[in-house]
């Protein structure tokens, strides 16, 4: 088939101009305990971000040892900001597993390495991949755009990974790099087709984009951010929620002047010594016709003296409240 070998070798040599190798993770050998950290971090998270966080985190943890033998509060430090705190907590049960169950080395086996907390398929791909050199395509949302597009003429199309397995005769490790990079710089969401070497092939290209099915948000009366109060969702791994209230839950209610990430966590470091991870507004309703933000914030640190409540007493509490969109 020879679209895959001019697909492997357009990618190949791109790869070795542009591709970023600058990267910390790019290093020729590295062990499956740092491919693992890497690529936790990078879960929904931007390269730019993670490349200081990675650096001082393994000057602190060198090694899976060193972290299965850490604490939350030693832990934390080093990755707070990162967001997505069940990752940092899945890390510290997957380094204490694999030092204990697999004498301190990480899996060769895709499905046992899948049994560790956090770790899926993808993440099982890239450890095999990029610390073991084995024959495995780190499928992501990077590789499912680049294939679907070059391949089928947009970026959700249906792609049998299994076969390109197969097909593509480039080392997967180098593959799966050149991949990743090319489509952060050049098949982007807003794809850089004239600077692509693969348009010639590209069935994007050729089709003008026009397979690529396009969602448009639906417009309406923009929504008052700055006027609305904030309703903290306040809790830890989203498996227990506190409420000040001890008789029903019920989530706190901050003024508009304080519904942004920084002075809410500025108000529960003041008023109750606790530090929290905040996320952005999950949703955005009004309240008995009071403009409200739902935010969910989880406890980092800290002791609370707040009733605890579980995820049917807030689905009650939802249920009770009159929202509209």
């Amino acid at each position: 088939m020879k679209i895959p070998l001019f697909f492997e070798k357009q990618l190949m040599q791109w790869f070795t101009q542009r591709g970023r190798k600058h990267l910390p993770w790019r290093k020729k050998r590295i062990t499956a305990y740092e491919v693992w950290v890497s690529e936790i971090m990078l879960q929904q998270t931007q390269v730019s971000r993670v490349i200081d966080y990675y650096t001082h985190f393994l000057k602190r943890f060198p090694t899976v040892e060193s972290l299965s033998k850490a604490t939350w509060k030693q832990f934390l430090p080093y990755y707070a900001g990162l967001g997505y705190y069940r990752r940092g907590e899945n890390m510290l049960k997957t380094a204490k597993i694999v030092v204990d169950e697999h004498h301190g080395k990480f899996p060769r086996d895709k499905k046992t390495l899948m049994k560790l907390p956090g770790v899926g398929e993808y993440t099982a791909s890239a450890i095999l991949s990029f610390a073991f050199g084995e024959d495995h395509l780190a499928w992501d949302t990077n590789l499912q755009k680049v294939f679907g597009r070059f391949f089928y003429g947009e970026k959700n199309a249906e792609v049998d990974q299994k076969i390109f397995e197969k097909k593509l005769l480039s080392d997967k490790r180098t593959l799966n790099a050149a991949i990743m990079d090319f489509s952060s710089e050049v098949c982007r969401r807003d794809p850089k087709c004239s600077e692509c070497p693969l348009k010639e092939h590209c069935e994007y290209f050729r089709t003008s984009g026009t397979l690529e099915a396009k969602s448009k948000k639906k417009r309406g009366e923009a929504f008052p951010a700055k006027d609305a109060q904030a309703y903290v969702f306040l809790h830890r791994g989203h498996r227990e929620y506190f409420s000040a209230q001890k008789q029903q839950f019920s989530p706190f209610v901050l003024p508009p002047s304080a519904n942004h990430r920084d002075a809410i966590k500025l108000y529960f470091r003041e008023k109750h010594a606790l530090l929290l991870a905040v996320r952005p507004p999950h949703k955005k309703c009004y309240v008995d016709g009071i403009p409200t933000l739902m935010i969910n914030a989880q406890i980092l640190l800290g002791k609370h003296r707040f009733a605890i409540f579980d995820k049917k007493d807030v689905r009650d509490m939802m249920e009770e409240l009159d929202i509209t969109e």
